[in-house]
């Protein structure tokens, strides 16, 4: 089962990720003044269900790991009743679905332009939210307000950059084939700008996230969740690296050699490559006890 409680937390946080990432891609890169996007609205709502059916799958398995029963015998409605309303993870899926139902309403207006800064605002709660079903949550002392407030910082930032990457490769691939490279220069300078300033709060989120779940650097290396850590930094290292190439090689030739256009692009996909592996370590570290609580 464990394998199953992997594959719905990859599912649920790649979508809730690249869900509140269409609207950084929208509100800050492309700007709500552009003409309205179906595409981008029909992306967004396809997130959202991906996301509220991976989540209930997650939920199903905890609630049977709880239980001590299997999937179909967990299966039953006294059962999820006393989990969602007297755990606390169960009240936060209770909130997160109540978030969720509100965004899934806004979406239906988002040819308003103001829909567009609410429904940003509700897919930041719900993918925000997740923080309180992972080891920040989980925490009982007094670390508990400094990791949310990094967990939450780390979430958001990671919807930029690199969850944005593929409504900003797919903003990209629209405009150029519309020929509108004058539109695609600026998205291309705005998304890097937005990236620069996700990477920074990463670092910064990541350290304070590290530094209170793995504790030591024989954590780092001796324990499951330390070795994880060093591949999920090496992923994010070698995606970093690809957007510091495209910011510092193929944004400099833009508007002289429109050929670094198509160049920037197929890195970006790339980038999306690792964004989506990343995604899937992230979801089996959730299943381990931190390092710092292996090496207490």
């Amino acid at each position: 089962m464990s394998e199953l409680l992997i594959l719905s937390r990859a599912v649920h946080f790649g979508s809730s990720l690249l869900l509140l990432s269409v609207f950084a891609v929208r509100l800050l890169v492309e700007r709500p003044t552009a003409k309205d996007r179906p595409a981008a609205r029909w992306l967004a709502a396809s997130c959202l269900v991906v996301a509220a059916g991976s989540g209930f799958l997650w939920l199903w398995v905890a609630v049977a790991g709880m239980s001590g029963s299997g999937l179909k015998d967990s299966l039953n409605l006294p059962l999820f009743k006393i989990v969602l309303e007297q755990t606390p993870p169960g009240q936060v899926w209770v909130a997160r679905c109540g978030i969720g139902v509100l965004l899934g309403v806004t979406l239906c207006f988002t040819r308003r332009r103001w829909a567009w800064f609410v429904a940003a605002l509700l897919a930041a709660a719900f993918t925000g939210s997740i923080s309180w079903l992972g080891h920040a949550g989980a925490s009982e002392d007094g670390r508990r307000s400094v990791m949310l407030a990094a967990d939450v910082a780390h979430l958001m930032a990671v919807s930029a950059w690199p969850a944005g990457l593929l409504p900003f490769a797919l903003l990209l691939r629209r405009q150029m084939k519309a020929g509108a490279l004058n539109a695609a220069y600026v998205a291309a300078r705005r998304f890097s700008a937005m990236s620069l300033a996700a990477v920074g709060v990463i670092v910064a989120s990541g350290l304070v996230n590290a530094f209170f779940l793995v504790g030591s650097f024989h954590a780092l290396v001796a324990t499951d969740y330390g070795r994880l850590l060093i591949v999920k930094l090496s992923l994010f290292g070698t995606a970093a690296a690809l957007g510091a190439w495209n910011l510092l090689v193929h944004e400099p030739r833009l508007e002289t050699a429109p050929e670094a256009l198509g160049a920037m692009a197929r890195k970006v996909w790339i980038e999306v490559a690792l964004g989506t592996l990343i995604v899937v370590v992230v979801a089996i570290m959730g299943t381990l006890a931190p390092g710092s609580s292996v090496n207490g």
